[in-house]
């Protein structure tokens, strides 16, 4: 089975996206999800200058789309998320990310954030908003793959709940092997995987060491708590070929890694997840 195996851009921190499309191929992968927004949570931060917004001028963008084309590098998918879908605005400006994401990228996922309501009425909001974002998604030929987080998507039985509410096909999810454990105690990521895999259009490979609300999210294959050669037979099992994306968001109090130390550990992440065949004899 040939699979798609990404990187997400956010693992080159504030080096952005120009540079991991630049560095990417020296990782041995060609493929990256990319980031619309900035990132500013658990110590790694992102500006709004390293990545590429729905904001930017055509000029801006032609010129990126150039660069993939040098480098030979292709989107595997976009990351919408950020907005808070429970209010007007937030939902406005993620449905302007999907439409960009598929009119520059042509991309068949974008991934979101699925909000975190404080109150059963925010929940029937945020299902509400979840379907207008399907419509959205679905008119524009990409599926919306809610993420791995605290809230309705904490954990296998909320994701199954909260896709037999919103009920819609371009709606599914993007399952992270270290979120799981990250939100969830005494969680196994495949066992919680095994139960959503048919849900599943969109993976995060993520490590960690298995620690309840612990930032500890070093190479992939270094953290010991996700058996990734499982994570891939669990999916091989349904058919699914990608995007498998490579996230690493470092480890709490370490100092800055710097490029060179954050592309060392791309690279190790690649190596392991070769090592458990994840790419095939071509890849």
């Amino acid at each position: 089975m040939s699979r798609i195996l990404s990187c997400f851009t956010n693992c080159y921190g504030p080096d952005g996206v120009r540079t991991a499309v630049e560095r990417i191929h020296e990782a041995g992968i060609d493929h990256l999800e990319l980031a619309l927004r900035g990132h500013n949570f658990g110590g790694l931060i992102i500006p709004e200058s390293a990545v590429i917004t729905e904001k930017a001028d055509e000029a801006t963008v032609r010129s990126f789309l150039d660069l993939l084309d040098r480098h030979r590098v292709r989107i595997s998918g976009c990351n919408v998320g950020g907005a808070d879908i429970r209010t007007a605005e937030g939902l406005a400006l993620t449905e302007s990310r999907i439409r960009f994401a598929a009119r520059w990228f042509a991309v068949p996922v974008c991934v979101s954030g699925a909000g975190q309501p404080a109150n059963p009425a925010e929940r029937t909001l945020i299902v509400d908003h979840l379907r207008r974002l399907g419509d959205t998604a679905g008119a524009v030929g990409v599926i919306l793959a809610l993420e791995t987080h605290k809230g309705p998507t904490q954990n296998a039985a909320a994701m199954l709940a909260l896709m037999d509410e919103v009920d819609h096909p371009s709606v599914r999810l993007n399952f992270d092997t270290g979120n799981i454990a990250y939100y969830n105690a005494g969680v196994d990521p495949c066992d919680e995987l095994e139960k959503v895999k048919h849900l599943v259009r969109n993976v995060h490979l993520k490590d960690n060491r298995g620690r309840f609300e612990d930032w500890y999210f070093p190479a992939v294959g270094e953290g010991g708590a996700v058996d990734f050669g499982r994570v891939r037979e669990i999916l091989d099992g349904v058919g699914f070929a990608g995007p498998f994306t490579i996230e690493i968001e470092g480890i709490g109090g370490e100092p800055e890694p710097g490029l060179e130390g954050r592309q060392d550990r791309i690279a190790r992440s690649v190596r392991h997840l070769r090592a458990c065949g994840y790419l095939d004899a071509a890849g």
